[in-house]
């Protein structure tokens, strides 16, 4: 099998574009917009954003199924794009609360959704011993979305990029969604057009199509799937810890370190993180092929555990910024690069789409429990100040070393051997 570069190009365009419209929709505007210009409040907000997970959580392991079927794949690429770009640019039109709430839950389930069937294309985008090289590369492409979506944040917000005044004036939150959904859809286009380039196996048998307890019977009690499962339960602990810290690193760091919103010292923090990542994407993308999915991935985690700890006790502006900022970028590069691939190495072929979508039931649950017990902690601690938060941060280090000890007990050499598949190359 020949890696055909050119779709892998148009493959992490499809990152690009969902980064882009998770940076500007569902983790910084959409939250500042509903809450601060139409009067809803956080509870409501979390309230909604949980129970669309609740939906992605019943309906993934099914649609990665879907997404395993080559005849099916095209259509459902098609869409999910329709949902979050019509979902987007909808936004961008109506000024009701409950309108707003119901296209943001229906975007959001769109978005997760199309992870799933994006990610279950890496392993038919090149030969196994270039996955971890190709997964890196679209993660790169991927940030280069998050740093676009920053921009034009900050053109249609604000008026203004790094001082420069543009010619037209501020528009708030409510601004950036249509310039974020234009966005989205052009970095789209190229994987959805050439999706018939897509090579598939030709013994690729149908499969009936499973539900979310019957996936989860069959990771219990297939010998086949007993590694894959070790690893969805190390997921569930780490990823606990990574989206809780990236949902409330800029109060942390507020709080904590002492940095402003206003005086630019957050946005440097963050500008750092992210131009790290970019960086990290790349490296441990090339160590996954040259060491193993596998080992990156714990080295990732353990340097991930090494950067949070530290944060913990620094609260030095300068140490935090030019030392941990990178550090912790570094890591989270590396997350989604080296454990994607390690699942294409662990699920049996005719199963990838299936368990990518079990990926992402882990991942949604820890977004609802790990804020949780953040919220938890730090209400309970309180009267410390400062201190709360840093409990809070310690905290969820428990979860990171037990989601990296399990990630550990994974052998992926134990796995069952893939069943003899032939690559039929379309031209």
């Amino acid at each position: 099998m020949k890696t055909d570069w050119r779709l892998v190009g148009a493959w992490g365009l499809s990152d690009f574009a969902g980064t882009a419209i998770a940076m500007n929709i569902f983790t910084t505007y959409f939250a500042l917009w509903v809450i601060k210009d139409l009067g809803s409040n956080d509870l409501t907000y979390a309230l909604v954003k949980a129970a669309s997970m609740v939906l992605v959580i019943a309906v993934s392991p099914t649609y990665g199924a879907l997404a395993d079927n080559p005849r099916r794949r095209p259509a459902l690429l098609w869409a999910t794009l329709a949902v979050i770009i019509g979902c987007a640019t909808s936004l961008a039109l109506t000024q009701n609360l409950w309108v707003a709430f119901l296209l943001f839950a229906l975007a959001n389930v769109g978005y997760q959704l199309s992870t799933v069937a994006i990610n279950a294309l890496l392993p038919l985008l090149g030969p196994p011993e270039q996955l971890g090289r190709i997964s890196g590369i679209g993660r790169t492409i991927g940030y280069l979305g998050s740093l676009s979506a920053v921009i034009i944040g900050m053109a249609f917000a604000t008026g203004q990029v790094f001082g420069h005044t543009l010619p037209w004036s501020k528009g708030g939150a409510h601004a950036v969604f249509a310039p974020t959904a234009a966005l989205a859809l052009v970095m789209s286009l190229p994987l959805l057009l050439m999706l018939k380039r897509l090579p598939h196996h030709d013994e690729h048998a149908p499969v009936p199509l499973p539900s979310l307890k019957s996936t989860i019977n069959d990771l219990w009690h297939d010998p086949q799937l007993k590694q894959a499962a070790v690893f969805m339960i190390g997921c569930l602990f780490f990823l606990d810890t990574v989206n809780t810290i990236r949902d409330f690193m800029g109060v942390y760091l507020v709080q904590v370190v002492g940095f402003s919103e206003t005086d630019g010292s957050l946005q440097r923090f963050l500008l750092g993180v992210v131009l790290s990542s970019l960086a990290g994407a790349i490296c441990w993308g090339t160590l996954t092929d040259r060491w193993s999915a596998h080992k990156t991935l714990v080295a990732v985690l353990v340097t991930l555990t090494v950067g949070f700890g530290a944060l913990v006790v620094v609260t030095d502006k300068s140490i935090v910024t030019k030392v941990l900022s990178p550090l912790i970028g570094f890591a989270f590069g590396g997350i989604i690069v080296s454990a994607r691939t390690l699942l294409v190495q662990l699920a049996p072929p005719q199963r990838v789409g299936e368990l990518f979508g079990v990926f992402v039931v882990c991942n949604d649950v820890a977004a609802i429990g790990g804020p949780l017990l953040w919220g938890i902690v730090v209400n309970q601690f309180s009267h410390l100040g400062a201190i709360a938060y840093q409990l809070a941060l310690a905290s969820q280090l428990i979860f990171l070393v037990i989601g990296t000890a399990w990630v550990a007990r994974v052998r992926p050499a134990q796995s069952l051997a893939r069943p003899s598949q032939t690559i039929v190359q379309k031209p």
